[in-house]
């Protein structure tokens, strides 16, 4: 049976070394090509102890997500454990998936201050959005979907695989569309409809044509994955990442599919919330 992997072409990801200069990454912010990054822990030395038992030590407590019915992580539902009581989850049940912000938007009172997350040269401080730190058992596994900023996800224990598909091949990935109320009340619109696992190329037949990306992000790499692109990402054994997303988009991005979708979302957003304050407000006269 076929599985998303298998619409990888044989070319690899580019890899160089992780720039030190402000415009380091311009020339794949301009083009939109996903690297990877090699010398993390050199070039942000303040990672260089981050592994599993660095955070499991230093964290009380930490925000989990629980496997949904189909195996996958949707990032919609989260709590807030005792670090205990995730380490039991890591040691035996394998049942939930830690992503804590570090730095930016939902950090908790609970981050202790030692914990301090620098942006790297070339992520600009005014389009930085959150950084945050994931952390899984194995086997923990995404959708396929894309974001709207761009994305520099940092290996620090375990490793990763990964399948790219270019923005110019979002009509290949059946998005939920921004206009159905289902899928903006459960953020789906980013998502893909297709099963990573077991994809169905009857029900999708444009997905054969995709041609992906894919590759290994090892302990000690980053990969720069530009808006828009779609990825699945899935973990082979116990795994740490942190990644920092930031807006840096130019006006032609938002103008082309997918982020013509998104910008559509957020003002169907926008509209939804309106309506219900004025609903609020008709129902407390």
């Amino acid at each position: 049976m076929m599985n998303l992997f298998d619409l990888a072409t044989p070319k690899p990801v580019e890899t160089i070394p992780f720039p030190s200069e402000q415009d380091g990454l311009i020339r794949y912010i301009q083009k939109r090509q996903p690297v990877l990054l090699d010398g993390v822990r050199e070039a942000l030395p303040f990672t260089r102890n981050w592994d599993y038992e660095f955070f499991r030590n230093s964290l009380k407590s930490i925000r989990i997500q629980r496997k949904s019915e189909d195996g996958i992580y949707h990032y919609l539902g989260f709590e807030r454990i005792p670090m205990p009581d995730f380490n039991q989850v890591m040691e035996t049940t394998h049942n939930g998936y830690a992503l804590e912000p570090l730095r930016g938007q939902g950090v908790s009172d609970d981050l202790p201050s030692e914990i301090d997350v620098s942006l790297p040269a070339f992520v600009p401080e005014s389009g930085f959005r959150v950084s945050n730190l994931y952390i899984g058992p194995g086997q923990n596994k995404s959708l396929l979907h894309y974001d709207e900023t761009h994305s520099l996800l940092m290996m620090l224990e375990g490793r990763k695989r990964f399948i790219l598909f270019s923005p110019d091949q979002s009509d290949c990935m059946y998005p939920y569309s921004p206009f159905s109320l289902k899928a903006l009340l459960e953020n789906r619109v980013v998502d893909s409809k297709v099963d990573c696992q077991s994809p169905d190329f009857s029900r999708f037949p444009k997905l054969s044509q995709a041609k992906g990306l894919s590759g290994w992000l090892e302990e000690g790499q980053a990969l720069f994955i530009p808006a828009g692109t779609w990825h699945f990402i899935e973990a082979e054994g116990r795994n740490v990442s942190v990644n920092y997303f930031w807006l840096q988009n130019s006006l032609k991005d938002w103008l082309n599919q997918p982020l013509l979708d998104f910008w559509i979302k957020r003002r169907a957003i926008d509209v939804l919330d309106q309506l219900r304050k004025v609903k609020h407000r008709l129902s407390a006269a």
